[in-house]
């Protein structure tokens, strides 16, 4: 009895060791899976962090570049730091302004504490004589702790000769008794400085008889000085580096349906694109070639091509115009005149041949 008492002890001693033995077993199981995940995947949201601490103190210096004719204002410039991303749509869209300062005397800036997003955009901008000025847009890269970028404001030239026009656009259509028509106009501006055309003005040959010309407003909101002499457009601007475009509208009557168009263009025909939306209007000329189908807002327009030729006037007709109820007036007034003289030819036909008896017999 005593054996076996002493034999359930030390078994159940062993037990007790064996499970202990067990437990510590675990718990240095347990603590080296820790250590093995801290070492391997904890010291990369280690290495993260760090990173960001690091990626959080980027530096962004440049100056705002003036050209020789322009003084810095005494209350500086103000620089803002612009921040862009795509939206659910796959838009780019601005989230509004990042930053804020002021230049020095010599026009230099600097952001300290960037907040870094490696997948959005960025561009500073600042204005000079109430006019937007901008860097392109730049991206920031993993490891980046300064990044330099100037905002260069270009100087004033005369140089008319280096802007051209490269591309212009014809969209027609159509309106009760009149056809709208939309021109653009595609320029290039191939020196460094803006060029003032004041001196030596653009000029655009428009067809005659035009109606309710309407300038556009530039992206940027400036207006164009222009004005008309007859049916030729003067422009006076200051076309900005690079391309640009201008914009304008006006309206042509159409007689009974249909108006033929005569547009004179400074530039060869085959740069020239004519518009018009699906299933109203219809265009005809043998210098146009039907091209493609576009789709902008929902709208399907038709697409003309114009061929190469040593003419730079464009001539075509536009049919399909609706026609006002005046004219439908005028038609039925026409009818009915014709109808009434008619009439009357009948009857003082009748009557001169019942005299023409009478003075026979007499």
């Amino acid at each position: 009895m005593y054996d076996n008492n002493k034999w359930a002890v030390y078994s159940s001693g062993v037990f007790y060791e064996i499970v202990k033995h067990k437990r510590n077993k675990y718990m240095q199981l347990l603590l080296a899976i820790c250590l093995v995940t801290l070492l391997t995947g904890g010291m990369p949201l280690i290495a993260f962090s760090q990173n960001m601490s690091v990626q959080g103190k980027i530096r962004l210096k440049g100056q705002v570049q003036l050209p020789s004719n322009v003084v810095m204002p005494e209350v500086k410039l103000d620089v803002v730091l612009l921040k862009f991303v795509l939206n659910t749509e796959g838009q780019v869209t601005p989230i509004g302004p990042q930053a804020r300062l002021k230049t020095d005397a010599e026009g230099n800036f600097e952001f300290l504490n960037i907040i870094p997003d490696l997948r959005a955009g960025y561009q500073i901008g600042t204005r000079v004589e109430g006019k937007l000025y901008s860097s392109k847009v730049f991206f920031i890269k993993a490891g980046e702790t300064l990044i330099q970028k100037n905002i260069i404001i270009p100087g004033i030239s005369t140089a008319v000769g280096k802007l051209e026009t490269y591309r212009a656009s014809i969209v027609i259509e159509s309106g009760l008794g009149t056809v709208t028509v939309t021109e653009v106009l595609a320029l290039s501006n191939s020196s460094a400085d803006r060029i003032d055309t004041k001196n030596q003005p653009l000029k655009q040959k428009l067809p005659e008889g035009i109606e309710n010309f309407r300038m556009m407003e530039t992206n940027s909101g400036a207006v164009i000085k222009h004005y008309l002499e007859d049916n030729v457009l003067i422009i006076e601007h200051v076309f900005p580096t690079g391309n640009s475009q201008i914009i304008y509208q006006y309206l042509l009557p159409g007689w009974f349906g249909s108006l033929e168009m005569n547009r004179e263009f400074n530039l060869s025909l085959d740069k020239v694109d004519v518009l018009t939306p699906e299933g109203y209007l219809q265009i005809k000329s043998e210098q146009l070639t039907f091209s493609d189908k576009q789709s902008f807002n929902d709208i399907t327009y038709l697409t003309w091509k114009t061929k190469v030729s040593d003419s730079n006037l464009l001539t075509f007709t536009i049919s399909n115009v609706p026609v006002t109820s005046l004219q439908y007036s005028i038609v039925s007034g026409v009818v009915l005149l014709l109808l009434f003289t008619t009439v009357a030819l009948f009857f003082q036909f009748r009557l001169n041949y019942k005299k023409r008896p009478e003075k026979s017999t007499s």
